[in-house]
Parts: C-alpha cells; sequence; structure tokens
C-alpha cells in the first residue's frame, strides 16, 4: 500500500456500475477508503479502525458533515477558452465567425497556457474532477505543448483531444491556405505525442491524448488516414461536433457521415446530437449510435441559449444511448456543472408538462419522469460512460480511480437537504464544494483551491487571475483594428445563413 487517506463516516451520494439509468439509489452513511490514486474499500460507517490499518492512515478525514459523492465528469469543454471572454450573448453563427475564424487566430501559447490552467482550476472549484477538452487552438507545436503542461499542472483528469483544423487565412474570399501544413504539424504531433506512453501525457496517467475531428468528409483519404492512425496510436477519445439546423448547417447529420465513411465506431463521443431535433434529422442516426456504442455528450446551458437546439440529453437515456453532460464554453456559460444539471433536468421536465398541455383535452401530469438522481448520474457515471472510462471514474466504487468530492452539509445552501441527490443538483453551487481529490490528490480543501505548481513556483489562484486578465487584455488588445461584427457579416454572407427578420 502506498499513502492511505480514510474518509469516514459521510453521507455517501453515487451510482454504480450495476445502476441503470433511472435508478434512484439512497445515500448511506458510509467509511470511504483510498490507497495512493485507487478507492480500495466503501464500507459501512466507522467501520473501518484507522488506528488498525497498515500501513496507518496518512490522513483521516472527519466527513460526519460532509456529503461524499464522485467528481463531475464533464463530457465537452475548451477549456483554452477560459481565457478569451464576452460571448455570453452570441449565437452559435457568431460563435463560428468571431471565435473559431477569427479570435483563435491571434491567441498565442502562453494565452492558450493560461485559458487552459485557469479553466481546468474553475473546473476543480465546482467539483469537476475530468473534462474531455476539446483542443480547438492546436495553432502550432508550442500552443499543443502549452495546453499539456497547463493540464499537468493543473491537477485535473484531463483527456486532452487535439483538434485537426486549421483558422482561415482569409475570410472574403474564404481560404484555408495553411490547412496542409497546419494538418502535417498536427499530425506529426499527435504521432509524437502518442508514442511516449500509449498517449499518457503525465506519467500517472492524469492527462491523456484523445483526438477533437470536425473536419470529416472534406478530405476522405485524409480522414481514413488520420483516424485509422489514431486509433492504432490507442488516441482515445475521439470527438467531434454534431449540431445541424439553421445555426450550424454544416455539423448535421454526422452519425451517417461517420459510418458512410467506414470510422464510426465506440471511442467517438458526438458533442451536442441536436441535430434529431431539427428539420431534416434522422431518426436511424439513433440505431447508430447505440449499435456502435458512440455516444453523446450534451451541453443544455449552451445550446438552449445560442441556437443549436432542444437538448436530446434524456431522448439518448430513453433510446439507450451512452449520454453524458458538460459546459462548453467558459466565456458563454458558467465554469462548473450545477447550471448545466438545473437546465437539462428543467428542460425535460417542462418540455413533457407541455406535451400533456397541448394535448386536447390538456392533461396534467401527476409525477415528474426523471428524478434529480437521474441528472446527477448524467453528470458523473453516465459522463463517465459518455467518455468511455466507466471502468475507471464516475462512482464511488473499489478498484477505481479516487476523484471524489466532499461537499460540506453545514452550507447555507445544503443545511436544509437531507438528501444529497437532490441537494447537489438543486441547491448546489461550486461555494459548497468543501474538499475536491483527483487521483486520491487533494487539491481543493476547506472550500479553497490549494496553490498549483507551475514553473514559477507554488502559485494561488489570485496570481493566476491576475495573469489570466493580462492575457484576455492582451488578446483584445490585438483584435482591436477587427469589426468583429463585420467579419460575422461577411461571414454569414459566405455560408448562405438564413436570419430571421424578427429578433
Amino acid at each position: 500500500m502506498g499513502a492511505i487517506t480514510l474518509l469516514q463516516n459521510g453521507l455517501l451520494a453515487t451510482f454504480t456500475n450495476a445502476d441503470g439509468p433511472t435508478a434512484t439509489p439512497a445515500a448511506r452513511r458510509a467509511d470511504v477508503l483510498i490507497d495512493t490514486d485507487r478507492i480500495v474499500q466503501v464500507a459501512a460507517a466507522n467501520s473501518i479502525d484507522a488506528a488498525a490499518l497498515s500501513p496507518p492512515a496518512a490522513q483521516v478525514i472527519d466527513c460526519s458533515n460532509k456529503w461524499i459523492a464522485p467528481g463531475f465528469v464533464d463530457t465537452h469543454r475548451h477549456l483554452w477558452m477560459s481565457v478569451v471572454e464576452g460571448h455570453e450573448d452570441w449565437t452559435l453563427a457568431e460563435y463560428l465567425a468571431k471565435l473559431s475564424w477569427t479570435t483563435a487566430s491571434v491567441v498565442d501559447a502562453d494565452d492558450v497556457y493560461i485559458g487552459e490552467l485557469a479553466g481546468a482550476l474553475q473546473a476543480l472549484h465546482g467539483g469537476t474532477t475530468t473534462v474531455v477538452d476539446h483542443f480547438h487552438c492546436a495553432n502550432s507545436p508550442e500552443h499543443i505543448k502549452k495546453a499539456i503542461e497547463a493540464a499537468t499542472e493543473s491537477g485535473l483528469r484531463c483527456m486532452l483531444c487535439m483538434a485537426r483544423q486549421s483558422v482561415p487565412s482569409s475570410i472574403d474570399p474564404l481560404r484555408f491556405d495553411n490547412d496542409s501544413a497546419i494538418s502535417d504539424m498536427q499530425v506529426s504531433m499527435l504521432e509524437s505525442l502518442a508514442q511516449i506512453d500509449a498517449g499518457k501525457l503525465t506519467r500517472d496517467g492524469r492527462v491523456t491524448l484523445g483526438l477533437a475531428y470536425d473536419v470529416l468528409g472534406l478530405n476522405p483519404v485524409e480522414d481514413k488516414r488520420i483516424v485509422t492512425l489514431a486509433r492504432s496510436l490507442n488516441i482515445t477519445p475521439i470527438t467531434a461536433h454534431f449540431v445541424g439546423g439553421p445555426q450550424a448547417p454544416a455539423y448535421g447529420n454526422k452519425a451517417h457521415v461517420w459510418n458512410n465513411a467506414g470510422l464510426l465506431d465506440g471511442d467517438i463521443i458526438f458533442s451536442h446530437a441536436n441535430g434529431f431535433t431539427h428539420r431534416g434529422g434522422d431518426e436511424n442516426e439513433w440505431a447508430l449510435l447505440k449499435n456502435s456504442g458512440a455516444s453523446i455528450a450534451s451541453t443544455p446551458e449552451d445550446e438552449l441559449g445560442m441556437g443549436h437546439g432542444g437538448p436530446v440529453t434524456y431522448e439518448a437515456v430513453r433510446r439507450g444511448v451512452k449520454v453524458g453532460l458538460g459546459i462548453d464554453c467558459k466565456s458563454i456559460v458558467s465554469a462548473d456543472m450545477f447550471p448545466a444539471m438545473h437546465s437539462v433536468l428543467q428542460w425535460e421536465r417542462g418540455r413533457i408538462h407541455a406535451l400533456h398541455a397541448h394535448t386536447s383535452p390538456p392533461k396534467a401530469v401527476k409525477y415528474n419522469a426523471y428524478s434529480c438522481a437521474s441528472v446527477f448520474r448524467l453528470a458523473t457515471l453516465g459522463g463517465a460512460e459518455a467518455a468511455h472510462a466507466a471502468d475507471r471514474i464516475g462512482s464511488i466504487e473499489p478498484g477505481k480511480l479516487a476523484d471524489i468530492v466532499l461537499y460540506d452539509a453545514d452550507s447555507i445552501n445544503l443545511a436544509g437537504c437531507t438528501d444529497p441527490f437532490k441537494g447537489i443538483v438543486i441547491h448546489a453551487t461550486a461555494q459548497d464544494v468543501d474538499l475536491v481529490m483527483v487521483n486520491g490528490t487533494i487539491v481543493k480543501k476547506n472550500g479553497r483551491l490549494l496553490p498549483v505548481v507551475t514553473s514559477r513556483g507554488a502559485e494561488e489562484w489570485p496570481k493566476i487571475a491576475a495573469r489570466l486578465k493580462t492575457r484576455i487584455a492582451g488578446i483584445q488588445k490585438r483584435l482591436a483594428g477587427t469589426d468583429l461584427h463585420a467579419r460575422y457579416d461577411t461571414v454569414a454572407k459566405i455560408l448562405h445563413y438564413d436570419f430571421a427578420d424578427e429578433q
């Protein structure tokens, strides 16, 4: 045994791998024993004698006024985007024109570093212990190295999915003259990083290499080569956006696109999948997802606000497709998972109420079909399933990695709650997260993030925040001569967006 930690007499809220998506497990008092980075025992409260452990427990944490829960698993986030801001009112079409095709081109490697580091710490502060990071600012080898450096230093469990894409060399006319060179660089980096230790970017395996691939269909020969290469090198997961509809017509029917290319498989995460809700959406794609083992990353908060379409989260549950939650972009929505849980649960409840209220005669719903526990599962074990990692994370069970959150059950938000599943989903905020542990290492304690060891030494959040603000200001200065609204209008004409007359 290595370093031993005992969480004693806490109220445990967790699903297990044996529980289905609509199960309602009961919270119970328990002890949780951790050896180095693994959960080794979950037992009745006060049944593990700390004095009898060999070797002795390095730390015994009294959890009598704490809730013990698995860390959240965010299945889709662009961590680097913590270094850009002010996008809260944007539509998805605006995002494409102003961020992906404009701002991303002026972001340098040091911007990426602080964005990744701050983004990871913002996630940890809110109890998110794992992020599938769709890293779509891989503009140079240095950008990629800085992203890895920040993820490593942060303490977060990060599946760093490097994107195969480039920014336009010109908007009018729309040209990607550098794409071939960028592609060669990105593929070369994928190969070299994957060969270090089978995709493990840190010695302990906490940061791993994945692939973000939104360009499938533009070059079938390259598609086959890169995706096959990624799989041969054990680069996983592979993630791609799937939206469709009037805001993102080029991103529709992605399950068909991948299947027709012969590349649809059980290592893929499709982000959003709102294409099912739009005219032209194909119901047959549900079967493709289920049969292949591919999953969905649902980010309900920004999907509703930006025009992606209605969240398909619970439809995926009904159809037996793996699905988890995410927040997508810190520049657009909250950095933690609590609003995402609120949004998708109440959206689905409201949708069902409205469905029955509009029948003739109108009907009332006697009981809500989906419980708070159901969305708690989506944010924890469901996310692990969607990230194809449920054998390692997502629940508090012996043999799994020790990614654990303690909530302060005496806090102003939670003191009146006896059910942690309901309390965490409806009432908790990041301020109620008392302790966060990733891989058995504590990164937040007594409600405060612990210092992060960077190349500058141990840094507390205020120093990182100051660096973040400086970098944000630098990006804004570089963009000062760019008319983002005019650029958006140009892109909209090129891509033939049909905007509504009445806003």
